[in-house]
């Protein structure tokens, strides 16, 4: 009985699939533009990731209040590609909690981000929407 308790909650951490270094909540700490932090962001968005499931998580200065945005992910190498494309029967595809927050500056859809750097406690993205726009977003591990 011992052990079936601890195979079901061992499988329920990751929902009986290794993500690596990707598991778990992600605080995203920084966006910049073009090289310059955006004074406009405020700290206040979480990124979750586990099996194919990316949450962002937005927090209202209390920490009580937030909103869930909804998408799915794969990286393969140097690309972390997050998928914005999901609907219900209230919400179609890639809008309301199936897209990213606005403060990201990411689109609704499917958006791949260049993966500069991938660790147990930091993961920098860059997303290059046009030939002369970078942004890039610094994430650090919760907990």
């Amino acid at each position: 009985m011992a052990i079936a308790g601890c195979i079901m909650t061992a499988g329920c951490t990751q929902n009986n699939g290794d993500i690596g270094e990707w598991f778990g909540e992600w605080h995203l700490r920084s966006i910049e533009i073009n090289g310059t932090d955006d004074a406009s962001y405020t700290g206040d968005v979480l990124w979750k990731f586990q099996n194919n499931i990316v949450e962002m998580v937005v927090v209202n200065d209390t920490g009580h209040s937030h909103t869930e945005h909804y998408g799915t992910w794969s990286a393969d190498g140097s690309v972390l590609t997050l998928y914005f494309t999901h609907s219900d029967d209230l919400n179609p595809a890639g809008s309301a909690k199936y897209s990213p927050p606005t403060q990201t500056l990411l689109p609704a859809g499917v958006t791949e981000l260049k993966i500069r750097k991938l660790s147990s406690s930091e993961i920098i993205l860059q997303y290059d929407p046009a030939a002369d726009r970078s942004i890039v977003y610094t994430l650090r591990k919760r907990g």
